[in-house]
């Protein structure tokens, strides 16, 4: 528990002491990380796009067939 306690106290210290520091570097340091994530994230979205487009075709042409399959054949 007073390990604990002293890491608490610490910590604290240290935020107190390189606080700013540590708020600067996580909003214009990481500016390029959070860059290259949103474009990461763009590719997913596409390609997730494209991936439930030909499921949503192949669906279609699967569930056509069928119908046509059960649909009685008039001569």
């Amino acid at each position: 528990m007073i390990n604990f306690i002293i890491g608490a106290v610490a910590g604290g210290l240290a935020f107190w002491f390189w606080g700013d520091q540590v708020r600067r570097y996580a909003t214009d340091g990481t500016r390029s990380i959070r860059g290259k994530a949103a474009d990461t994230l763009r590719v997913v979205e596409d390609t997730a796009d494209s991936a439930l487009d030909r499921a949503k075709e192949q669906l279609h042409s699967t569930l056509q067939a069928g119908q046509d399959a059960v649909r009685p054949r008039t001569f």
